[in-house]
């Protein structure tokens, strides 16, 4: 076997073993992740900021989880209260959006496309450009998501200020009301 042969099956071999192995991601990853979100709160009240940033940490695994309602809500709080200059925080709001629009919840209302416009279209800021401008980084960034979505590493949390009780609400649109027929659409 020539020594190119040998070095590519040892690559090959070495990487299924790191990937095999690798530590999946999980809910205090994805609390150290959103932990690392700068919320600007800007116009909005330290108070309410504050509030949002705490539903956030709890939305964030719960969105990773794979709940479409906490989904939207990190791509929404992630634009709301993103620093304008930092495309990144854009780029990020813009990810987590597509993937609500790419998602087959029966929970879609039709604001979605909105939202993705909204949130993917301009960088605010002296850096004004479209943010389809990083579509390569926006797919990444989506394809990294789902990727852990489709691990099901992360498990959903209960958030109290939602009124969210996992065992008895299974997903964060039915929120203090529980599992019954008469929630359904």
């Amino acid at each position: 076997m020539s020594t190119l042969m040998k070095t590519i099956l040892g690559t090959v071999a070495l990487t299924y073993c790191v990937s095999a192995h690798a530590k999946p991601f999980t809910n205090e990853d994805a609390i150290s992740w959103a932990k690392n979100y700068n919320f600007v709160c800007g116009k909005h009240s330290k108070a309410e900021c504050e509030n949002d940033r705490g539903l956030f940490l709890k939305e964030y695994q719960n969105a990773y989880a794979g709940d479409f309602t906490a989904q939207g809500n990190v791509a929404f709080n992630i634009w709301r209260y993103r620093d304008r200059n930092d495309v990144s925080s854009q780029i990020e709001a813009c990810a987590w959006q597509t993937i609500v629009v790419m998602s087959n919840s029966k929970y879609k209302d039709g604001t979605e496309h909105d939202n993705l416009e909204m949130m993917c279209k301009a960088v605010d800021g002296p850096q004004a450009s479209l943010a389809y401008d990083a579509v390569p980084t926006v797919r990444e960034r989506v394809a990294e998501i789902k990727k852990i979505i489709d691990a099901h590493t992360v498990h959903p949390v209960d958030i109290e200020g939602l009124d969210f009780v996992v065992k008895r609400d299974h997903n964060e649109h039915h929120a203090g009301k529980g599992w019954s027929t008469r929630y359904f659409y």
